[in-house]
């Protein structure tokens, strides 16, 4: 009969095969509740703009991510590119404030490189596609050999 202990007769849970004693088990769920704390302050803690530009950031990308991807040359695929960096990047800012400033790279790179489109779209957008294409193929053959 079970007497309150592990089926392994030693008293201790095993995860993976290893014996675990129960202090780290119990240590673990606390490091993932103080976290799960924490993550919920941080969140609620982000001002209401943040939520806001979040909000019309996914806004942007789920409205112009079709056309973009069914749109490949002209002008309404570059506006629809324009509007996928931006809204990229106003993500990654908020998630800036509750998961970590290392965000901020791919925010400032998205906004970044979607600056160009705006002064230049036909040539710029032409510029992006064939350096996407050109990277694609190398990855393809990389990944292919």
């Amino acid at each position: 009969m079970y007497s309150g202990g592990s089926p392994n007769g030693n008293g201790s849970p095993k995860l993976g095969g290893w014996p675990i004693k129960p202090i780290y088990l119990y240590a673990a769920g606390l490091i993932v509740v103080v976290v799960a704390i924490l993550f919920v302050l941080n969140f609620l803690s982000t001002s209401l703009v943040a939520h806001f530009g979040a909000y019309a950031g996914l806004l942007l990308l789920i409205g112009n991510v079709r056309e973009l991807i069914g749109q490949t040359y002209g002008e309404r695929g570059s506006t629809a590119l324009l509007n996928v960096m931006v809204a990229g990047g106003l993500i990654c800012a908020w998630l800036t404030g509750f998961l970590g400033a290392f965000f901020w790279i791919p925010a400032l790179l998205l906004v970044g490189v979607a600056t160009p489109l705006i002064f230049g779209r036909a040539s710029v957008y032409k510029g992006y596609l064939s350096a996407a294409r050109s990277a694609a193929d190398t990855v393809r053959r990389t990944l292919v050999r």
